[in-house]
C-alpha cells in the first residue's frame, strides 16, 4: 500500500481510537457521567457550547451536517436544500413558502434505507435561515460544514447550543465532533470504518489511479477555481492513490481563482472539471477543443472528466454518504481521464 492509500485508513484508525479512549480525545467517555455523556462541552474555533441532555430535534445548516447526522442513524427536523437539479432526490419541506425542495440522491437514498422521514427545508444560497431554524425548535445545531461559521456562531447559539468545526477539518474530525453531540461514538467508529473498507475495495480494482495526480476545478464567470488545493479534505483521493498535484501547494482557501495566463496549473495527470449548468462561465465545454487550452497537456490528451452537478457536490462536500455514493459513481470515468479517452 503506498504512503497516499494509507492515510484515510490512518484518519479510520484515529477516529476508532477515539470512541474508545476516555478522556484522551474529543469523544466521550460514558462512564464520566453518571447519566450518560451529558451535560457536553464542545469547543469550536468560535465558542463552547454545553449540551444538558441528549437531543432530540437536531438542526443542520449544510449538507454535510446532514450527511453524518442520517450516517450517524439522526433524524434531523430542518437541513438547507440541495443546490442541484439532480433527480432520485427524496423533498422535504420548505419551511417559508410550503414549496418542495430537493435533498441530494446520497442522502435521500439513506432516509430511504433506514426508513426515515425527509427533513423540512429552507432555502440556504444566503447563510442559514434563523428563522425557519428557529421554529424547528431545535435541541441542538450541527454547523461543522457550514461556510463562514464563525460570523453565524452567535446568532446560532441564540437558538440553541451549536456544534462547529474549523474549515479545513476533515469530514472524520466533522464527525468527531458530532458523535460527541449526539452521543454516537460507536457508530462513528462504524461509519468511517465503513467507508475506510469501501475505499479499499474500490482502489484494489483500480490501481491505475495509484500514484496519479489530479486537480479539481469549477469554472466561474471570470476565473476558473483551482479548488484541490493544499489542505482540503483529500481522504477519499488519497485513499484511492491519488495524489495532489504539485500546483495545489500555489492556491489556497483565499486564493484558489486561475486565471487564463495560469491556465498550465490545471495540468495534472487528471483533470476533473464542473461547469456551470447555465453557461457563462470563463471556459465553456465546447472551448475544451479551442487551440489555447489544447496547449494545456491534461486537455490535449483527453485526461480529464467533466463533473455533472451531482458528482461535484459529492467532491467537494465530503461526507461518509457522498464519499460513498462517488466511490460508486465515479472511478470508471477516473479510469477514462487516466487513460485519455474522455
Amino acid at each position: 500500500m503506498s504512503v497516499a492509500k494509507k492515510t484515510l485508513v490512518l484518519t479510520a484508525l484515529g477516529l476508532a481510537a477515539a470512541t474508545v479512549i476516555s478522556g484522551c480525545s474529543i469523544l466521550p467517555g460514558s462512564a464520566s457521567h453518571g447519566n450518560g455523556p451529558y451535560p457536553q462541552k464542545i469547543d469550536s474555533p468560535y465558542g463552547s457550547t454545553t449540551i444538558k441532555s441528549e437531543p432530540k430535534k437536531i438542526a443542520v445548516t449544510s449538507s454535510i451536517d446532514l450527511d453524518i447526522a442520517i450516517a450517524l442513524g439522526a433524524d434531523p427536523v430542518i437541513a438547507p436544500a440541495y443546490s442541484s437539479t439532480g433527480t432520485n432526490q427524496k423533498s422535504g419541506t420548505n419551511q417559508k413558502s410550503g414549496s418542495k425542495l430537493d435533498l441530494s440522491p446520497w442522502a435521500s437514498a439513506a432516509l430511504d434505507d433506514a426508513g426515515m422521514t425527509a427533513p423540512d427545508t429552507y432555502d440556504a444560497q444566503k447563510g442559514p435561515d434563523l428563522t425557519a431554524i428557529k421554529e424547528a425548535q431545535p435541541d441542538v445545531i450541527l454547523a461543522t460544514g457550514l461556510d463562514d461559521a464563525g460570523s453565524h456562531f452567535d446568532e446560532l447559539s441564540d437558538i440553541a447550543p451549536v456544534v462547529a468545526a474549523k474549515d479545513d477539518a476533515t469530514w472524520t474530525d466533522r464527525t468527531a465532533a458530532i458523535a460527541t453531540a449526539l452521543n454516537q461514538a460507536k457508530n462513528a467508529s462504524g461509519v468511517v470504518n465503513d467507508v475506510t473498507q469501501k475505499t479499499e475495495d474500490v482502489a484494489s480494482h483500480h490501481l491505475e489511479l495509484e500514484d496519479t495526480t489530479y486537480a479539481v476545478a469549477d469554472v466561474k464567470k471570470s476565473s476558473i477555481d483551482y479548488l484541490s488545493y493544499d489542505g482540503t479534505d483529500d481522504s477519499l483521493f488519497t485513499g484511492l492513490g491519488l495524489l495532489p498535484d504539485a500546483a495545489a501547494k500555489k492556491y489556497s482557501a483565499d486564493k484558489h481563482s486561475v486565471t487564463k495566463s495560469n491556465v498550465d496549473d490545471l495540468d495534472a495527470d487528471i483533470l476533473l472539471i464542473h461547469f456551470p449548468a447555465s453557461g457563462g462561465g470563463m471556459l465553456e465545454k465546447a472551448e475544451l477543443a479551442d487551440p489555447f487550452y489544447r496547449e494545456v497537456k491534461v486537455i490535449r490528451g483527453k485526461h480529464y472528466t467533466v463533473l455533472d452537478d451531482d458528482s461535484f457536490n459529492a467532491l467537494t462536500n465530503p461526507s461518509p454518504l457522498s464519499d460513498k455514493w462517488a466511490l460508486d459513481n465515479l472511478p470508471e470515468d477516473l479510469n477514462k481521464a487516466e487513460q485519455g479517452v474522455s
